[in-house]
């Protein structure tokens, strides 16, 4: 496993983790169709922002 993927496989799992923790502070209710909402924006805002630094590099 890479080390890029290890970021990414670590950065997905915390913020799942704050969502479910401040989901259930908050409201005390776990919504799981919110959970993967916010799990697929935050993998698509991830991979969109990867592709613009690779993009961005190659400008050098």
């Amino acid at each position: 496993m890479s080390a890029r993927r290890n970021l990414y496989v670590a950065a997905f799992v915390s913020a799942s983790l704050a969502y479910v923790f401040v989901s259930l502070a908050y409201t005390g209710e776990l919504h799981l169709l919110r959970w993967a909402t916010f799990a697929a924006f935050f993998l698509v805002v991830t991979y969109s922002f990867e592709t613009f630094v690779n993009w961005a590099e190659t400008l050098d």
